[in-house]
């Protein structure tokens, strides 16, 4: 199934108010587009899905008893907010404190997950208290159709590394590594080394500095990852002895987060390979206030 889902027109320059209504505006078309797309999945229009099966025309022509589930949906962060009702700069999967976004949570102590039954029903009594217990929950309320099909609705948002790693936290991580470069004068030693890196391969090294690219793709920041440990480390050689620790806990973090991506990279993974993976995001997190604070 192909769907064009309608794409709003950005408008910056106009009042928050009318900014907000419009956003509202925009979330109910959406929500309307994806109920007439899932219609055949919502419990209203089949309630034999309540139970989760019923018969289905499949292609070969023939009937047969299917319990069809949406199971995932893929996308970056502003648009998780809109598909699920949520505000934006809150966790898709979880109650999670806006003010511990962006902490290292041990996996036994996970956050509790969303109650999208529960935001249903908040919405559907459209009273005062409901929207309070809402807005507490930095949920908007309206009507969202993942509620009203047969699926987990805190399991549809899947990390993928296009998203998640490489325009989300590599590109950040550059970003990061550019003014950390640029605080401690080390920027033209290390765009130079950048700029030197050879081909090999596959790799084609950009001819630019960082600041000389408006806006990284995917595919860039793939290749970049290959060897920005190696111009970062080499950057970070020599300094006075008072920069030393500052310069080894950036290239750890550098080095963490790199870890964890080719990690994530991974076809299949085992117990090892997920201990590994979580090593590497602990030390992340463990040295990332270097380019945060610094």
């Amino acid at each position: 199934m192909v769907t064009l889902l309608p794409i709003p027109i950005k408008n910056r320059h106009i009042p928050q108010k009318r900014l907000d209504e419009q956003r509202q505006t925009n979330r109910e078309v959406l929500n309307e587009v994806l109920q007439r797309v899932l219609q055949p999945l919502t419990f209203k229009q089949h309630p034999s899905a309540q139970s989760g099966y019923y018969n289905v025309l499949c292609a070969d022509g023939n009937f047969r008893h299917c319990k069809p589930v949406v199971s995932a949906w893929l996308a970056d962060c502003p648009e998780y907010s809109d598909l699920h009702n949520l505000e934006r700069h809150v966790c898709f999967w979880c109650d999670c404190p806006k003010n511990e976004l962006g902490d290292y949570v041990h996996p036994d102590k996970q956050h509790p997950r969303r109650d999208h039954n529960l935001y249903r029903t908040l919405s559907d009594a459209n009273t005062k208290a409901a929207d309070v217990e809402l807005s507490l929950c930095h949920v908007h309320r309206a009507f969202n159709v993942f509620r009203h099909i047969p699926c987990i609705v805190s399991d549809l948002p899947k990390p993928d590394l296009l998203h998640t790693m490489q325009i989300g936290m590599l590109d950040h991580l550059q970003k990061w590594i550019f003014h950390f470069m640029k605080t401690h004068k080390q920027l033209n030693k290390y765009n130079a080394i950048w700029l030197s890196v050879p081909a090999y391969h596959d790799l084609t090294p950009t001819n630019k500095s960082y600041e000389e690219v408006s806006q990284w793709n995917g595919k860039e920041i793939k290749e970049m990852s290959w060897y920005l440990l190696g111009v970062v480390t080499q950057s970070l050689r020599g300094g006075s002895p008072a920069q030393h620790p500052i310069f080894n806990h950036a290239i750890e973090c550098t080095q963490a987060l790199l870890g964890f991506y080719m990690y994530a990279r991974y076809k299949s993974h085992d117990d090892a390979t997920l201990s590994y993976m979580e090593d590497a995001l602990h030390r992340f997190h463990t040295f990332k206030d270097v380019f945060l604070l610094g």
